[in-house]
């Protein structure tokens, strides 16, 4: 399986887009950028006006406080952290173990901000009423997750094994979505910790308490989204109209399907 969804990744990104993907890395303070971004610059003019129509809620706060509010209210497994020794005998050293929770952080954040914020830009694409003022913004300024990650392999870049895994992974939890996940692609550098992320979602697919976690996500997003709403800038032009298919295809897919996945691998590891 190749990459089938055509994106811009951020390594041929050049000029204008490269100073977009510049600005999202450091507005969310992470060293990567999400896939819906890089879909959307796929699209001649999609992602200027996207994140024109959403950075006040990012620079302001305001995305951040509806991320807090979908995490408060998105009940996550109650599991016991991993014991220390579970990497280790997985083949991850200490400097592994790091660069996947570094991994791990900056996607949890990514897709929590971006699922309230897109969300927000979702509801008014789809005509939902403004509402009032937007809900409090978070307080203070974020901290970047701080250091570099490694590039995103290509599917076909993947052993077969490994490429397997990744597909098996993405499929947990997933009602119809056919996006590949990134994080579940980006942690293949490390196809133990993989293993051991299968092993530990695999029952929670299949008893059906992975599905619920998503669902519950999903309503807190969608009413979290609501509060921001009034506070995105939309451009006085009209979208592209690649800008509500893709938005509402990650808002409603891969996006809700990883934000709680990010979040429980996190508490895995004892962050």
């Amino acid at each position: 399986m190749t990459d089938a969804m055509p994106t811009l990744p951020e390594s041929e990104a050049s000029g204008a887009a490269a100073a977009l993907y510049a600005d999202i890395r450091a507005v969310l303070g992470v060293p990567v950028v999400n896939l819906i971004w890089r879909r959307l610059a796929y699209f001649p003019g999609a992602l200027e006006w996207a994140w024109a129509a959403v950075h006040p809620l990012y620079a302001g706060g305001l995305a951040d406080g509806a991320a807090a509010r979908i995490l408060a209210r998105t009940p996550l497994p109650d599991l016991p952290p991993w014991p220390d020794a579970l990497l280790p005998a997985a083949g991850l050293s200490g400097a592994d173990r790091a660069a996947v929770i570094r991994m791990l952080a900056s996607y949890d954040r990514g897709n929590r901000l971006n699922l309230a914020a897109l969300g927000a830009l979702l509801q008014a694409l789809e005509g939902a009423p403004a509402g009032g003022p937007p809900a409090a913004a978070g307080g203070g300024a974020r901290t970047p997750v701080e250091g570099e990650l490694p590039p995103i392999p290509a599917m076909e870049a993947l052993r077969p094994e490994v490429r397997e895994l990744v597909l098996a992974l993405n499929a947990l939890g997933n009602r119809g979505d056919t996006v590949v996940a990134s994080l579940y692609r980006h942690l293949a550098w490390w196809p133990g910790y993989l293993a051991l992320v299968w092993a530990q979602l695999a029952p929670l697919d299949r008893d059906g308490r992975l599905a619920a976690v998503i669902a519950a996500g999903a309503d807190a997003a969608r009413e979290a989204s609501a509060g921001i709403a009034a506070g995105l800038a939309l451009p006085a032009e009209p979208p592209p109209p690649e800008v509500r298919e893709a938005v509402a295809q990650f808002v409603r897919g891969p996006i809700a399907r990883m934000t709680p996945v990010s979040a429980l691998l996190l508490r895995l590891l004892g962050k």
